[in-house]
């Protein structure tokens, strides 16, 4: 008997063990340090940085055609021609063999291309359109990253929340069981407070699956293993900030989303190729050279160089350059129109933006008095069951409308931080938004 004891209390030593490294092996974060783990990993910036690379080396493509190419080149060369004589050719003799060596350096320029100029400042304006998509990546992974985080933070603290759920159905059912030994109660209280317990207890498991898909998406963002235990470290807070005006909300948006500015860049981009397929018509003149030596072989050979001007206009090509000319002024009338309507649709998220925090703002307010007055009105009915005044219908009704409040409050508390969060996006600022930080300016 005395050992069963001791190996109970082993394995209750090693199960408060094991519970405890569990706890202390979970990565505590912050929003910011997700913020910045999903800048890292996550793989929409790291596929916008490839494309700058891209981008970055065609530019480097195009602008080399407006260099001087230098090529040197060394060739020996040892020829045969074939006895014409054996064939009946008449006068054909005995032909090499003999030997031929050219060393040489070759260069070329173009001195005058329009085309290709305005094919290098569309490269250039491509490069620079890419390094704003990682910048309008990176923003969008903030946003994200944010929405998931607060989306956590909300599910986490409903699971907590239901903590008190349950200890609170499990105090009313032994409260029933008290009142039915003294012939308070009946035993269709005592079920009813089961029944109750019984739904708390499920309602919390289905929280818990909530607050497990929920890290489990933000994990997936930020790129931290998914086996890996995670402590949000932030909480919902009931932040203010001062914000814009509607009209100077609209206006700052519009000079700062990083939409309007790849907009932009892709516009001027098809601009420029639209122009380099117009200019094709245009003379091209370019200058190339060559200085070597030439001879039998290297010790038998003199010195040789020529020089070249060349100018060349298209006269007949099959219909190309139309062809080009107008699919480039299509793609550029495309970007017109969508740079047109990405300004409304900045307007849009603007007001949208705004009109939610004012509406979740109000929500946040009732609701956290709803709770205060289910809270009341809980006591008030425990007061009477416990006095025997009355069954267990009214009690179990305030904690279901308590845990109902409680859920709400929290979750609206939660839509009003991602609502916060969404007016920074929709100003072109999301990294401005921090859960740690209150009464800031909501610019």
């Amino acid at each position: 008997m005395v050992m069963k004891y001791i190996w109970l209390i082993l394995f209750l030593l090693m199960s408060l063990t094991a519970r405890s490294n569990a706890a202390q092996d979970a990565l505590p974060l912050s929003l910011k340090q997700c913020i910045d783990l999903a800048l890292k990993n996550n793989v929409t910036v790291l596929e916008s940085q490839a494309r700058s690379k891209q981008a970055q080396g065609q530019e480097m493509t195009v602008r080399a055609d407006l260099l001087p190419q230098i090529d040197a080149v060394a060739s020996q060369q040892r020829i045969w021609w074939e006895n014409l004589a054996a064939l009946g050719f008449p006068g054909a003799g005995n032909i090499g063999p003999f030997n031929s060596f050219n060393a040489s350096i070759m260069v070329s320029q173009r001195i005058l291309d329009f085309s290709a100029l305005a094919h290098a400042q569309a490269g250039k304006i491509k490069w620079k359109s890419s390094q704003l998509e990682v910048e309008l990546a990176s923003q969008q992974v903030v946003l994200a990253t944010g929405l998931a985080y607060i989306q956590a933070l909300g599910y986490a603290q409903e699971l907590a929340s239901s903590y008190e759920d349950v200890r609170l159905a499990e105090h009313f059912l032994s409260l029933s069981q008290h009142q039915l030994n003294a012939g308070l109660a009946s035993s269709l209280d005592v079920a009813r407070d089961r029944t109750q317990l019984a739904q708390q207890k499920a309602r919390q498991e289905e929280l818990r699956l909530n607050v497990v898909k929920s890290q489990l998406e933000l994990k997936r963002l930020i790129k931290v293993p998914l086996a890996q235990p995670i402590a949000l470290v932030d909480g919902l807070g009931d932040h203010h900030y001062d914000y814009l005006k509607i009209d100077e909300a609209i206006s700052h948006a519009q000079e700062n989303r990083m939409e309007i500015r790849v907009a932009e860049a892709n516009s001027d981009y098809t601009l420029e190729e639209l122009k380099a397929s117009q200019r094709e018509r245009l003379p091209k003149v370019s200058i190339s050279g060559q200085l070597g030596a030439m001879g039998l072989t290297p010790d038998n050979s003199t010195h040789a160089a020529n020089a070249m001007v060349s100018v060349s206009l298209p006269i007949w090509e099959g219909g190309r350059i139309n062809g080009e000319i107008k699919e480039k002024a299509g793609l550029n009338e495309e970007q017109k129109i969508k740079s047109d309507d990405l300004n409304w649709k900045i307007e849009e998220d603007v007001r949208v933006a705004l009109e939610t925090l004012v509406s979740t703002r109000a929500q946040v307010n009732a609701l956290k008095n709803v709770e205060d007055f289910a809270r009341k009105e809980l006591n008030l009915a425990q007061d009477r069951f416990t006095a025997g005044l009355g069954d267990n219908i009214q009690v179990i009704d305030a904690q279901a409308a308590l845990a109902d409040a409680k859920d709400k409050y929290i979750q609206t508390l939660a839509e009003y931080d991602q609502a916060q969060l969404n007016y920074f996006g929709a100003l072109g600022n999301p990294g401005q938004f921090d859960l740690a930080i209150t009464n800031k300016e909501g610019r």
